[in-house]
Formats: C-alpha cells, structure tokens, sequence
C-alpha cells in the first residue's frame, strides 16, 4: 500500500535514520500498531500523520510502500516498508484533502507562505472548519476572503459561529443571519450567543426557542448567556423536555430557576428515577422525601435506589435497600448496595446476592470487596453458578482464603481451551502445576499454552 510517512529532519523516526530507495524488513510476528513495527499514515493524506509527528519547519514527508499487517482509520503498520521517494513542500500541500494540514502548518510553521496555503485551504475545505481555523489561528490571514469563503461552505452554522467567536475584525451580522439560516437544532444559534461580541441576544434567543426539540439548547443559552430571558427559557424546557434531564439541569445550573416548576416536571417526566435522583442530589432546594417516594416507584432495578441510598443526605437508606432487594433481579445492585452504603445489612444482602446471582459474578465481587463477607458460603455459589470456570479463577486469585484446591478443580472441570488452566497455574499461588498442565494438555488443541506452562518461571 502507498502510504505518506513523516520524518524528523534527515527521514530519522524514533532515532532511526532510513534512506530513500531502500527497503526494511522486520519478524511478521513482532508487528504491533501503536507498539512496535513500521508506520504509516493510512493513505496519503498528510492531514493523517498530525496526531503523531511534530509539525516544524524540518519536517520531512515521503512516500513509502509498506507491506500492511494492522491498521485503523488514521495509520498503518507494516513488516515491510520501502521508502519510495521524498515529497516537496508543494507535493504534500496538493496531498492534503481538507486543508486540515495546510492550516496547521500556516499556523505552526516559522516562515510558512501563507498566502499560498490560505488559497490552498480555501480550495480544499469541504465545510468551512480549516478556514475558520486559518482565519482565527494564523497571523496575516485574508479575513474577508476566508469568511466568505466559510459563509459559502458551512452547512450547519457551526463554523460561521466559531468564525464569529473567534475571529477578531469578524462580519459579525453576515454571520449570524447565516447562523440563523443554516442551524437546524438552535446549538449554533446559542453558540452565537455566547460567543460572538455584538450578538444580538434577542433575535437569537427566538431562534433558539423555535429551533431547539429537546431543551438542550434552551437550558445552554439561559445557563450561559447575559441578559437571556430565564423565565421563558425555562418556561420551553419543561415544555420541550422528554425525560427530565434538560429540567433537572436548568434547575442545577441556571441562577434564578424557579426549583419547585422544574422538580414537578422532572418527576413527571422522569421514567426511570435517574433525572429524581440527579435532582436530589445536585439541586439545592429540593424535596428529598419527594424524590425519593419517586425513585423508589419508578426504578425498576434498584440501581436509582442503591444510587439514592449512596449520595443522597437525609435518605432513608433502609427503605431504599428493601427495594433494592426486591428490584435486583442479577444481584449486582445488592452486591454494590453492600459495598457503597454505610450501615447496609451485608449478611442480607449478601443472601439476596447469592440467590440472585446467575453466573457467579457478584458473588465473586462480594466475597472479594465486602468486609465481613462470608468466604465459604460465596465460594460454594460461585463454584455451583460459574458456567466457564472464570469467577473461580478471580476467587482464588483475589481472595484470602479462598480453597484453591476446590476452586482448581473446578477450573479444570468448567474450562473448555485450557486457557483458564494456564492462567490459574500462573496466577494464583500454591497451584498444582502438574494437575493443570495435564488438564492443558487434554483442552489445548494447538498446544501452545502447555509450551508456555513449561517455559514459566
């Protein structure tokens, strides 16, 4: 594949010096992406190479050939790379698909043309992004030029707004009644708002509340911008708001909400208990009994309950724990209950976890991190529940006195490929070796993990 590299001065790439025309050749099996082999950006965009290479005046750019073994959307590793020829300046300009690194070396680059990567970035950008970067980041940057030329490409408002945040000497008018134009959603609209001096607050507040279907956008312009109007903001939050969250928020965040209007939305709106929860916890001046009578009527999980019981001052962490027991259908939520509430029943819960549990999971989790767990007991449903013999591993690994023989049987009973048995003989301590290598060589196809059994210190 023909890939464009980045160089240090001299085509030296983490101390390494390469020389055009050559090849270089490394063991297929070493390869790693981000770890060990050659690397490439994944095409010959340089834009690509950004995230990994210093951009400097000394930066070298060339093509190379590389035999692909792994790759992600930005980059390449190869056992095989053959440097196949070095790139001018104006090679790797034209190289460039979105003006993202003709931007970036105006801006970067001691000395750089930037007239003649300004005209580049202007041809190249499909939305307006690279040359509002231009505009806002580059010294001796055409303004005019590259507004008009954001105004043209930008199909969201997005770009005419960070244009208008960011770029001093900026058509602030022409680019709001683009913004006005083009934003679907009102978040442009807002952004506007907060950013661009001389905005009018007014005009763009309307559009914000005829454009905006969630709230969102309601909540970010009454939370952030001077003189919006909070009263009608939220009046269009509650009316806009599906599940809670928007209302919970204006509540938290916005000075002047009215908490009591937004406390009744959130608990008529909220499905789950969580918008309930987030409200009693973070809002000053909510009803705490209220909220919790919610929670506990609407979680079907006990998730909001145990999250309730754990945060929430003046709960009534009893009630909300015989919920949970009654919600947990896994066991999870008893376990955590047990682990992150103060006063919680653990001899309870703990019942509750080993009934609930399917696989062994939980009770794997209690016996490992809850103080005054019982160890026998956990150990034996983890033993009867584990369908793959990977909770019996944890156990005997993490837990102190656990019954490693009891707990290597098993392994070795449950484990389909052997590689719980290998892990078991390397991790945990006062393994039977021997057992496990002969249960390893009865599991492992390929014989590789009983090699590796042999080879461990």
């Amino acid at each position: 594949m023909i890939c464009i590299k980045a160089f240090e001065k001299g085509l030296i790439c983490k101390g390494f010096p390469y020389e055009v025309g050559k090849t270089y050749i490394m063991s297929r099996n070493k390869v790693k992406l981000c770890s060990r082999g050659f690397h490439a950006a994944n095409g010959t965009d340089p834009s690509l190479t950004l995230e990994y290479y210093s951009l400097t005046e000394s930066t070298e750019y060339c093509l190379v050939d590389i035999n692909v073994v792994s790759s992600d959307d930005d980059k390449v590793v190869g056992d095989k790379i053959k440097i196949v020829r070095k790139l001018s300046l104006d090679e790797v300009i034209e190289l460039d698909k979105t003006g993202e690194w003709c931007a970036c070396f105006a801006t970067y680059v001691k000395g750089a043309d930037i007239k003649k990567l300004q005209a580049a970035v202007i041809k190249k950008d499909k939305t307006g992004e690279w040359c509002a970067y231009f505009a806002a980041y580059v010294k001796g940057a055409d303004i005019k030029k590259l507004q008009a030329a954001v105004v043209k490409l930008d199909k969201t408002g997005e770009w005419c707004a960070y244009f208008a945040g960011h770029v001093k000497a900026a058509d602030v008018k022409k680019l709001q009644a683009k913004v006005i134009k083009l934003d679907k959603t009102g978040q442009w609209c807002a952004n506007f708002a907060i950013f661009a001096e001389g905005a009018d607050i007014k005009k763009l507040q309307a559009e914000v509340i005829k454009k905006d279907e969630t709230g969102q956008w309601c909540h970010w312009f009454a939370r952030a911008v001077e003189g919006a109007d909070i009263e009608k903001l939220q009046a269009e939050v509650i009316k806009k708001d599906k599940i809670g969250e928007w209302c919970y928020l204006f509540a938290r965040d916005v000075k002047g909400a009215d908490i009591k209007k937004l406390q009744t939305a959130v608990i008529e709106k909220d499905k789950t208990g969580e918008e309930c929860t987030y409200f009693a916890e973070y809002v000053e001046g909510a009803d705490i009994k209220k909220l919790e009578a919610e929670v506990i009527k609407k979680d079907k999980t006990g998730k909001w309950c145990r999250w309730f019981a754990k945060y929430i001052r003046w709960a009534d962490f009893e009630k909300l724990q015989a919920e949970v027991i009654k919600k947990d259908k896994t066991g999870e939520q008893c376990y955590s209950f047990a682990r992150d509430v103060k006063g919680a029943a653990i001899k309870k819960l703990q019942a509750e976890v080993i009934k609930k549990d399917k696989t062994g999971r939980w009770c794997a989790y209690f016996a490992a991190l809850i103080q005054a767990a019982d160890i026998k007991k956990l150990q034996t449903a983890v033993i009867k529940k584990d369908k793959t013999g990977r909770w019996c591993l944890y156990f005997a690994d993490y837990i102190k006195g656990a019954d490693i023989e009891k707990l290597q049987a098993a392994v070795i009973e449950k484990d389909k490929t052997g590689k719980l048995c290998y892990n078991f003989a390397r991790d945990v301590e006062g393994a039977d070796i021997g057992k496990l290598q002969d249960a390893i060589a009865g599991k492992d196809k390929r014989n590789q993990l009983a090699k590796r059994l042999l080879n461990m210190p």
